[in-house]
């Protein structure tokens, strides 16, 4: 692409990828000017009114001061000091930190816009929230579709929204609910994530499925069983399934809780299915229980997952509420799915509650969020839980499935 400069004047080539700037001179060939050899940032001087990048989507921008005290660059720029022409053709620069409007970029703007930097950041962070917002959709909890067996009781809430239910003292209960969604793919989906409200006021289960393939329901099993496997006897499909257990047993010594996270996989039709297993500890005080001070069970991937090897392209968050400092921990990575015929990607789920408590327990549920990739086929929103969020995994360990279905006595 061609890139309009002035000669003379400073630019940083920010790139995704090895790329070349070549000065661009009328009626003779392009003299080349820089050569990044891998993505980054890189400093050089135009020597004439126009470059030509070979990356297409490279960023290059003007600089009006050097690099900003602190950062360290390589080649003809030095830190703290104004960039300066050693030669003809600059040489390359680096810099660990991001260069920005704060450290003397000015940031190309359309005809008509502000020039005020700070506005500027603020106005493109508010237009990007509002992108992530759009590319959503909302999931409906159908309340009145929601059952539990034993004894235990539904009560809607708010319709559509909100539900209670109650497990009484000495029973146990396999609780089932759905959303109710648009489907808005055919063969192919952009399903990136998903969250939903779901908390419980003592020890549970909770299990989904993940994408393609049929997956069974087993109800009134005990909780190291699994509640959820794969359909038709255990037939390749390319979804997966996760269920994360809560004892609701506070580590005194350490204050938290352990949580396991267990993940029902298989990498191709000729293999057996793998479970693996996560070992996650959140830090708690005695006044923030978990599960009950749950907000949010999250799900998010970065990319579509290549579907016959295992790279962590999915992870699983929890939100939480209450006093911590911390309210987002992640407790699990995931292999994630691939888009051919994922559907929604997460469409219900199912709660397992023992009650050995001295009282009800309740479980309380409510609507969720899908995530879809945004251009390029990324989901900035897992990146953004990432950076955000402490990671609470202790322990993992994969190994081939074998199924525990232990039902519980009457």
């Amino acid at each position: 692409m061609i890139v309009d400069t002035v000669k003379g004047c400073a630019y940083v080539l920010t790139c995704t990828t090895a790329c070349t700037v070549h000065a661009v001179f009328d009626g003779a060939s392009p003299l080349l000017v820089l050569e990044a050899g891998e993505e980054g940032q890189y400093g050089f001087v135009a020597p004439t009114d126009a470059v030509e990048v070979s990356d297409e989507h490279a960023l290059v921008t003007q600089t009006f001061k050097g690099a900003v005290p602190g950062l360290s660059a390589r080649d003809g720029i030095q830190p703290g000091d104004d960039a300066t022409l050693k030669s003809l053709l600059a040489e390359s620069g680096t810099f660990t930190g991001t260069v920005n409007a704060n450290g003397g970029v000015n940031i190309p703007l359309a005809v008509g816009a502000a020039t005020d930097t700070g506005a500027v950041n603020r106005l493109y962070a508010a237009g990007m929230a509002g992108v992530t917002g759009i590319l959503t959709s909302n999931a409906f909890l159908n309340t009145d579709a929601i059952t539990a067996s034993g004894s235990s009781t539904v009560a809607k809430t708010v319709p559509y929204h909100l539900a209670g239910i109650k497990v009484p003292k000495g029973t146990h209960s396999t609780i089932q609910a759905r959303f109710e969604v648009s489907n808005p793919q055919w063969n192919y989906s952009s399903f990136a994530g998903f969250s939903f409200l779901w908390r419980a006021t003592n020890a549970a289960k909770l299990s989904f499925g993940i994408g393609r393939g049929g997956k069974t329901i087993r109800p009134d099993l005990s909780i190291d069983s699994y509640s959820i496997i794969p359909a038709s006897g255990l037939a390749y499909n390319q979804g997966e399934i996760l269920d994360i257990t809560f004892d609701n047993v506070r580590d005194t010594q350490r204050n938290g809780y352990i949580i396991k996270v267990r993940e029902i996989f298989a990498l191709n039709n000729t293999d057996s299915w793998q479970v693996k297993t996560t070992t996650s500890f959140v830090p708690a005080s005695q006044n923030e229980p978990v599960p009950w001070t749950i907000a949010k069970i999250i799900y998010q991937q970065k990319s579509v997952a290549s579907i016959a090897k295992y790279e962590n392209t999915g992870a699983l968050w929890l939100m939480l509420t209450g006093g911590q400092g911390n309210n987002l921990y992640q407790i699990a990575t995931c292999r994630g799915v691939s888009n051919f015929e994922t559907n929604v990607g997460i469409s219900q789920w199912v709660t397992d509650v023992v009650n050995n408590a001295a009282g009800d327990v309740s479980v309380y549920a409510g609507i969720g969020e899908y995530t879809y990739y945004q251009p390029g086929g990324m989901n900035p929103v897992f990146y953004g839980l990432e950076a955000l969020a402490v990671n609470a995994i202790e322990a993992e360990e994969t190994a081939d499935f074998v199924d525990i279905n232990t039902p519980i006595e009457s």
